[in-house]
């Protein structure tokens, strides 16, 4: 970012601010402020505004403001109401929003303050100024420092309130290791009751085995074999 879409190196960058009519604080003019106090205002890089009506009306103006006075960032500052409705319609605006730099590849900050965000009119007006200044100052931050961002990644930090901090993951590490739960020991298979009846030998008859007792003369293969009466002597 920083560079010339136009390619001339004379011109300074363009920021883009929009605000809105309806909103009950002058968000633009905190914004601008913050963009007037960073370094090269004027020289570096110069501001262009615009005010709407309401937030439904920013993202066409921040496109506008990004293709006929080029653009290379753009505040939006807009108030949705506190009723469900306007809740709704800032989810639309949002979408609008989002939209418009999709088209246009060019980054569009969004930078809405519910009205029931705070009670006090007090504490709300230093949300609206705390957040409007924050955010001109990520543009800046995003054209010319990006370094800023980097160093902020993670840290919880907010706009329009105290920052919510980074969380602490550590001492997760310094927990001890628990210890392996030991091997269950496996029980021998008991073993089956002896039975009351003996059990009974073998017998000699026993299937497949030739009967001894047999008038049968059987030979090896169980085939009975006869004898053949001798031839007389001549």
């Amino acid at each position: 970012m920083g560079k010339k879409k136009d390619g001339s190196k004379d011109r300074p960058t363009v920021i883009g601010v929009v605000d809105t009519m309806f909103a009950r604080y002058d968000m633009g003019a905190a914004a601008r402020a913050e963009l007037a106090d960073c370094p090269g205002y004027g020289r570096r890089f110069v501001v262009r505004s615009r005010t709407v009506p309401g937030f439904k009306d920013l993202a066409v103006a921040a496109k506008r403001l990004i293709e006929r006075d080029g653009a290379e960032v753009v505040v939006a500052l807009g108030m949705p109401g506190s009723a469900p409705i306007d809740k709704q319609c800032a989810h639309e605006a949002a979408l609008g929003i989002m939209w418009a730099q999709l088209l246009t590849s060019t980054p569009i900050l969004e930078v809405f303050v519910h009205e029931d965000e705070a009670d006090d009119p007090v504490v709300l007006a230093s949300v609206f100024e705390n957040r409007s200044r924050a955010h001109a100052r990520n543009a800046y931050w995003m054209l010319f420092e990006p370094e800023q961002l980097s160093r902020r990644a993670g840290q919880g930090v907010r706009q329009g309130f105290a920052d919510a901090g980074p969380l602490d993951y550590s001492a997760h590490f310094d927990e001890l290791e628990p210890e392996p739960e030991p091997e269950r020991k496996r029980e021998p298979l008991p073993k089956p009751a002896p039975t009351s009846e003996p059990v009974a030998a073998p017998s000699a008859d026993a299937p497949g085995e030739p009967d001894a007792s047999s008038g049968d003369d059987a030979g090896p293969t169980g085939v009975a074999e006869t004898t053949e009466p001798s031839p007389e002597v001549q």
